[in-house]
């Protein structure tokens, strides 16, 4: 935001910073990685779709040969 002729200054917590960092280098697990596919399926499917984020799941497990417990 522009006040007056200056432009404020802004800093980002270095804290912060450090932790993105750390989050951002750290490798998924296994169960992470497919919560990550089945959110982004399932947030690309149409607002009236009828299909369920369990459907998404259980679809993405047998395509991909992983057995249900």
């Amino acid at each position: 935001m522009l006040i007056g002729n200056k432009i404020p200054k802004i800093e980002t917590n270095k804290i912060l910073i450090e932790a993105l960092k750390s989050a951002a280098s750290r490798k998924l697990t296994a169960k992470e990685l497919l919560e990550q596919r089945v959110s982004f399926i399932y947030g690309s499917l149409k607002s009236n779709s009828s299909i369920t984020k369990e459907e998404v799941r259980k679809t993405i497990k047998k395509q991909e040969g992983i057995e249900e417990a």
